[in-house]
């Protein structure tokens, strides 16, 4: 009996075991179900990802014969300048004017003294002006204005060289030797801070960086001592560079390190971010060697420059109050990719806390005040070597409101420059260029226009912008600043360099040259390239996302860099999940070379007479399709106009009545072609011969329809203020 009860309750047991046991199994199978449904879904998800991807448009209004002219006028002016010494330069292009050559047919003027005084005299720009002086030309970079396109400037910059590779000199030779370097202008100069680009070889700067690269006063100064420059007569034969070297001042410094600063009459003191050891031995050199002429404070208040403090006038570090951090550019951020911590700032072009050491580290001995000063700016250049050096000048953040401090940083920039004038002391080596400043006030800017211009510098920089300041104030300064119909000295010569300083997405590199400039530095392709970021034509491709695993086609369509020629978006991808640090060399080399081609193909388009076309097709990559395809994010401040808070999509009825047209216009040629079905006897061939001719023109004009349909798409998407810059510069959408 008791037998029976317990084999009957194990056997309850088991069952109520099995049971679970199968409940267990049963939520298990469903658990995996639900787990191989999720990663069903999302495979599909992700090989779907780029089935309504939207190719950007090509540049295919520039012909064969586009790009073989203009590389034929390049190699012209390689076989004409190239190889002469820069003090016979101004022979050379008086006796190619002589020859009525085709390229000098739009011939405007050169960055030549007695322009200069012609300018001032207030006389006009004379297509034919003469160059019969007989002194030799005595600096080291000449600008040969070429032509215009509306506004954008076609110009040859020529640069005496200062490194020659010695390996490639052969003695029969010698007289091939390129002597100086050709630079066509507009430009873009990727930027090494301190002497090199950071994730590239020797090699591969060369390969890529074909005109100017830029690298920054206050960094190099503490890290090299500067006996190595002059050992090795420069920076450009320390890094082996072939071509030019544009040194900044440290004034930027003044933004990005805003918190460890104070603004002295006599200069910038730092409490320093790097051990001082370095610079204090470099500032001793200075001494040694008796080329720093510095003063007191007393000797340095001009007259007659403005506003000029009392000896001793410290300006607090309440001058600069963004407390280091650098305000993001909203307006201009076009894709919203800013990556984890911040450290890529929004405007790409300030150098924002990675100046406390782009590795983040922070020297152990840091926190010495380091006091520097026009003179020691300029003299510090002088030894680095570089072909280009910046005036020290008083940066403010471009989102200062007190207008009286922005008044007093114009007139301490005027004051420093006339210092760094008096102390540069090799002016037929380097050239000097002077900063206007002046904040978002056009009045401030005219002041510093018309102080700076008449030091007859041989280029100048639009200084204090992309820090914030919203987009149209931006456009009204760049505008104004090259506008020509302004009074003189109240413009940016024509006949030199106009450079805008930390310009580096390529929608600014865009809207600053059809308002005619020439040069733009900016940090942004590079750093932008270590947050896992490439460049396209329609925005920016964070290759982290999972959409990209199975993306097996190239960065970019028909780029011809070395990444896109090897690897696909899915192997970056791959090297990205994998934390693999190759991937920031690759984007990089990516990134910079985009950018150097998007420039090339900006001047093959002015070249050619297509700034329209080009400027078109790009902001249509950029705005329409980029949008569409998630690679450009419209900037918060963009979504409501600066006028009002309408919203800046202002023509919502533009499509609805695009599209009633081509429906009647498909209408009508569905009729012609039945009526050219119904007529095919033998005698009516004329007239169906017209029928089709009448039915060509109506596929152009369905043509010209859809042609009309994208540039009114395109206006919905801009922005008011690239509306007005396209005004300004005279563009007409197109295709």
């Amino acid at each position: 009996m008791e037998n029976g009860q317990i084999n009957e309750k194990n056997d309850i047991q088991n069952k109520v075991t099995q049971k679970k046991k199968k409940k267990k199994m049963n939520n298990f199978t469903i658990t995996e179900n639900e787990k191989n449904l999720k990663k069903i879904k999302k495979n599909i998800e992700e090989s779907n990802t780029n089935i309504s991807y939207e190719e950007p448009l090509p540049f295919d209004f520039l012909t064969e014969n586009d790009y073989k002219k203009y590389d034929n006028f390049v190699n012209f002016f390689e076989e004409n300048f190239s190889k002469i010494n820069i003090k016979d330069i101004n022979n050379k292009i008086n006796e190619i004017k002589n020859e009525e050559n085709s390229y000098f047919s739009n011939y405007l003027n050169s960055s030549d003294e007695s322009d200069v005084e012609m300018i001032e005299k207030g006389g006009q720009h004379d297509l034919d002006l003469d160059f019969k002086k007989k002194k030799e030309y005595n600096k080291n970079l000449k600008l040969i204005n070429i032509k215009k396109n509306k506004r954008a400037r076609l110009n040859v910059i020529v640069i005496k060289k200062k490194y020659i590779d010695n390996t490639s000199i052969v003695e029969e030779n010698v007289k091939e030797i390129k002597k100086n370097t050709i630079i066509i202008s507009p430009l873009f100069m990727p930027v090494g801070t301190k002497c090199c680009i950071k994730g590239l070889i020797e090699e591969e700067v060369k390969h890529i960086c074909n005109y100017i690269i830029l690298s920054n006063t206050y960094h190099v100064s503490n890290i090299y001592d500067m006996t190595i420059f002059q050992k090795n007569k420069d920076i450009n034969n320390f890094i082996r560079f072939p071509n030019s070297m544009l040194t900044d001042s440290g004034g930027f410094q003044m933004v990005s390190l805003s918190k460890r600063i104070k603004i002295l009459e006599e200069g910038i003191l730092f409490n320093n971010i790097y051990d001082s050891s370095i610079i204090n031995k470099n500032m001793q050199l200075l001494l040694k060697d008796e080329i720093d002429c510095d003063q007191p404070i007393g000797i340095h208040l001009n007259q007659g420059t403005g506003n000029v403090e009392k000896n001793g006038d410290i300006e607090k570090n309440g001058d600069i109050e963004q407390n280091g951090d650098i305000e993001k550019n909203g307006d201009i951020e076009q894709n919203g990719d800013i990556e984890q911590n911040g450290d890529i700032e929004q405007n790409g072009d300030i150098e924002q806390n990675g100046d406390i050491e782009q590795n983040g580290d922070i020297e152990q001995n840091e926190g010495e005040d380091i006091l520097l000063t026009p003179e020691k700016s300029i003299k510090l250049q002088n030894m680095i070597g570089s072909d280009i050096i910046m005036a020290l000048d008083d940066v403010r953040p471009a989102t200062e409101s007190d207008i009286k401090k922005i008044e007093e940083a114009t007139y301490r920039t005027n004051r420093w420059l006339e210092r760094c004038i008096k102390s540069h002391g090799k002016k037929e080596e380097q050239t000097l260029f002077g900063i206007i400043q002046g904040g978002l006030c056009i009045d401030l800017r005219n002041k510093s226009m018309d102080f700076i211009l008449r030091k007859k510098l041989n280029g100048y920089a639009i200084g204090g912008l992309c820090g914030g300041e919203k987009k149209k104030k931006f456009i009204e300064i760049i505008n104004h600043c090259s506008n020509e119909n302004n009074l003189k000295y109240n413009y940016l010569p024509i006949n030199k360099c106009r450079y805008i300083m930390g310009i580096g997405y390529l929608m600014d590199i865009l809207f600053c040259s059809i308002l005619g400039y020439d040069m733009y530095d900016c940090v942004y392709p590079s750093r932008t390239a270590r947050f896992n970021t490439a460049l396209s034509y329609d925005g920016t491709l964070k290759l982290k996302q999972a959409k990209y695993k199975y993306d097996f086609t190239p960065l970019v369509k028909n780029c011809s860099c070395y990444v896109c020629s090897n690897y696909s978006k899915s192997f970056l991808h791959l090297l990205i999940t994998k934390k693999n640090p190759v991937v920031n060399t690759l984007l990089t080399i990516h990134n910079i070379f985009f950018t150097l081609h998007f420039c090339y193909l900006m001047r093959v388009s002015i070249f050619s007479n297509k700034i329209d076309y080009f400027v078109t097709t790009a902001l249509y990559n950029n705005f329409v399709i980029g949008y569409k395809n998630g690679n450009y994010k419209i900037p918060d401040s963009d979504i409501m106009s600066d006028s009002d808070n309408s919203p800046v999509n202002r023509n919502t009825n533009l499509n609805k009545q695009n599209e009633n047209e081509s429906k009647n216009n498909k209408t009508t040629i569905n009729g012609l072609i039945n009526i050219c079905n119904n007529n095919t006897s033998v005698n009516e061939t004329n007239e169906i011969t017209g029928n089709y001719d009448y039915y060509g023109d109506n596929l152009k004009n369905e043509f010209s329809t859809k042609k009309n349909d994208k540039i009114n798409e395109l206006k919905e998407r801009l922005p008011i203020w690239a509306l007005e810059a396209l005004k300004y510069a005279n563009i007409e959408l197109k295709f």
